[in-house]
């Protein structure tokens, strides 16, 4: 069985070398990216961070802090914010000087959190969980998170149909260890933490598609009914969720 450790350091070699192509995948899905499920869930993560300006903060990652604090206003007592790439390590730190948001970006394994127990009162990320060896990850996530502390993940869903074909037409997006969450790791993820799920993006993403050739606007006529349905929909049949596109992950640690 392979180690987790080959898994890093072929993830590190992809992002430091920028071998991913994503130019076109994002083209497609600016709209689904833009339009109401995003602004949906936008409310949701403002909800989620607006108490954390006296908190400690760590982010698995270092570009989630832009849409997740930087946009509502949200300035942490300390943000520390890790990855395995030095690439986007630095990336992240030029992004957030340019901004004047003030975080500390260290490369580190999330597999092995270089930092205390009960450290952390918040601990947030977007596309990473999806990345790493889950139990591991959690299980030091959990260590590093204060009892009773919090966590934030927007990640992608491994059943959504258009989102299997979308990982099929557009294999270099990606890399090959990534594994987009289903049951099984979001009942890993309620071992450690109380959550509360919110599931976006079923008919919304080929309306949002679609959209494209006929608005300019992604708050459309088509993504505002899409969006309005799943929700309709996932309310009803909140098992139905398992399908959709991307779920955010809000818990609170059981310590």
């Amino acid at each position: 069985m392979e180690s987790h450790e080959s898994r890093v350091s072929r993830e590190a070699e992809i992002y430091d070398h920028h071998m991913l192509q994503r130019e076109g995948y994002e083209s497609m899905l600016a709209h689904a990216n833009e339009g109401p499920a995003r602004m949906r869930r936008d409310q949701f993560v403002r909800e989620a961070v607006a108490d954390l300006n006296d908190k400690t903060v760590l982010e698995i990652g270092t570009q989630a802090w832009a849409p997740m604090l930087n946009k509502f206003g949200v300035r942490p007592r300390s943000v520390t914010c890790v990855n395995i790439s030095q690439a986007e390590v630095d990336a992240g730190k030029a992004q957030a000087e340019a901004l004047n948001f003030r975080a500390d970006f260290r490369v580190m394994d999330a597999h092995k959190l270089d930092f205390p127990a009960n450290h952390f009162d918040f601990v947030y990320g977007v596309a990473i969980l999806h990345h790493l060896d889950l139990g591991l990850a959690l299980a030091e996530i959990s260590r590093v998170t204060k009892t009773g502390g919090r966590i934030l993940f927007v990640e992608p869903l491994r059943l959504n149909p258009i989102a299997q074909l979308v990982r099929f037409l557009t294999p270099k997006a990606r890399t090959p260890d990534e594994r987009p969450l289903s049951r099984r790791e979001l009942r890993t993820i309620d071992q450690y933490f109380d959550c509360v799920n919110l599931f976006t993006e079923l008919f919304y993403v080929p309306a949002a598609v679609l959209s494209r050739f006929a608005f300019k606007n992604p708050e459309n006529m088509l993504t505002r009914s899409s969006d309005a349905l799943d929700k309709m929909l996932v309310t009803a049949l909140p098992g139905l969720g398992l399908f959709y596109r991307t779920v955010t992950i809000y818990g609170r640690n059981r310590g």
